[in-house]
């Protein structure tokens, strides 16, 4: 039977986005799209595990200074995507300054908020190499919660997945994410580079223990934003330019009839 978190040993935040019921009485499938935080620092038997579970191509949503800290474990082995959704609006710099105030991080909704209308181009982008991917896609951000919640969310609204089991699935990282919390607590983990070096870890404003949260209320702030400005996150994807045939296939080959 296939279980909803994968059984890596040093990925925490490995989650199949499979099991959700959609609202034309289907089901996602399993083995097509797989949410993580960073592959980094990890054992052969789990690079293993993930190529045996089928992944076949891995997106990677991190700033440069990110990659420069902890490179990606799966780069050098399949197909490997450097889609970047770090910048202003992850950084809560954009128009008008951070929601949070000077100096702190915003609101996380706020900050979905700013992702999904800075980064048309980075959504019709990531939306097409997701649909046009043979076998499983890996992709993550460093924590796997954030950029990835909110590609997460493309996708499973996509499919026809509801808010609710779309904003549950969010909520389940603060939880499995502990243990790499506790290394970014510590200092043992790094999202950047040092203090004063280069890359976008450089201007991070320091983490609150909101940083390590997980809210579905976030998560339904982007979807209520989206729904009431655009009609909806698919009327909003449609907006931004994002095909009918590229959301198709990612219907075609993510939803299967209900058992």
């Amino acid at each position: 039977m296939p279980t909803r978190r994968l059984m890596a040993r040093e990925l925490y935040n490995a989650r199949d986005l499979g099991g959700f019921p959609t609202k034309d009485g289907k089901t996602t499938k399993f083995r097509v799209f797989v949410r993580s935080e960073a592959p980094c620092d990890l054992p052969e038997e789990d690079i293993a595990y993930l190529r045996d579970y089928g992944v076949t191509a891995s997106m990677d949503f991190r700033g440069t200074g990110e990659i420069e800290a902890r490179p990606s474990d799966l780069s050098g082995i399949m197909p490997y995507y450097h889609r970047p959704l770090f910048n202003e609006a992850a950084m809560g710099k954009g128009p008008g300054g951070p929601p949070g105030g000077p100096g702190k991080m915003p609101a996380w909704g706020e900050t979905y908020k700013q992702m999904a209308e800075e980064a048309r181009d980075w959504a019709r982008d990531v939306l097409t190499l997701a649909a046009e991917n043979e076998g499983v896609m890996l992709y993550h951000c460093t924590t796997g919660k954030d950029r990835t919640g909110v590609m997460t969310c493309y996708l499973l609204s996509i499919a026809g997945v509801s808010r609710e089991d779309i904003a549950a699935d969010y909520c389940v990282s603060q939880v499995f994410l502990e243990p790499v919390f506790d290394k970014m607590r510590s200092g043992k983990m790094r999202m950047g580079p040092p203090p004063g070096g280069e890359g976008s870890g450089k201007s991070m404003p320091p983490m609150g223990a909101d940083f390590f949260e997980t809210p579905a209320s976030a998560m339904l702030t982007l979807i209520d934003y989206l729904t009431e400005k655009y009609g909806g996150v698919v009327e909003y994807l449609r907006g931004i330019g994002v095909p009918e045939t590229v959301m198709e296939k990612i219907r075609e080959k993510f939803t299967e009839d209900a058992d």
